[in-house]
This record gives structure tokens, sequence and C-alpha cells, in this order.
């Protein structure tokens, strides 16, 4: 699964004042294409259609304007298939075991927990 938390806009050490995008780790091309299943071509056009600069010797895209490399991000994501798509969120331990009893009980409608609790659930998955 990827998650779009995972991608960060990083700044390079090998040049001044340019960026890459750095996914868990991975900045080259070729990994990134194998982590999100993208195929290299249409992963060289979504950076090239955001300013990338290729470097052959670090096979990494380079952008002398952080919002490219943002831009870039966003459109990856928009490449990633749904079903291979995720994100991260942060549950208290009640809002678990109301989603626990919710799926143990389907088709019941035997739990009796603060509305707050579920409204709490929603916020955090509808944001």
């Amino acid at each position: 699964m990827i998650s779009g938390e995972s991608f960060l806009v990083r700044a390079s050490s090998l040049r001044k004042h340019n960026y890459y995008v750095d996914y868990m780790g991975l900045y080259k091309l070729t990994d990134i294409s194998k982590r999100t299943g993208i195929n290299i071509p249409d992963l060289t056009a979504i950076y090239k259609t955001n300013n990338g600069i290729y470097d052959v010797e670090h096979e990494v895209f380079f952008f002398d304007d952080i919002e490219n490399a943002k831009k870039t991000i966003n459109e990856i994501l928009k490449h990633i298939k749904t079903d291979n798509r995720g994100r991260s969120i942060l549950l208290t331990e009640a809002e678990i075991e109301y989603i626990r009893q919710a799926l143990i009980n389907e088709g019941a409608n035997s739990i009796h927990l603060p509305n707050k609790i579920k409204d709490n659930i929603f916020k955090k998955l509808n944001s």
C-alpha cells in the first residue's frame, strides 16, 4: 500500500537550491516506479511535466522549485490505483473498540456507545 505521508520533498545536498522527491528513502526513478507500480515512461512524464530535470549520474529528478516537487507527488498519488493507496489515521483505544464491536455485531444494531466516539471516527476518516 502506498501512503501519501511517505512522500517527502527533500533539499538536495548535491545541487544547491534544488529539491527531489523521496519515498521512504527511495529517490531513484526505477525504485519509485517499482514501489508505486507506475511504469517508468509515465513516471518520467509526471516529473518532466512539473519541470523536473533528470540527473543521469544520480538517477534522480531535481526541481529548482519546491512547489513543482510537491505537484509531482500529488500527480504520482493520482496515478496510484485506489486499492493500492492508503493513509495513516490515529485512533484512540475507545474508537478502536467501537470499530471492533461494530464489526463483531454487524447487522445486529446492538452497539450502544456515545455518539461522540462515532463522530470522532467519522471526522478522522473524512479528513
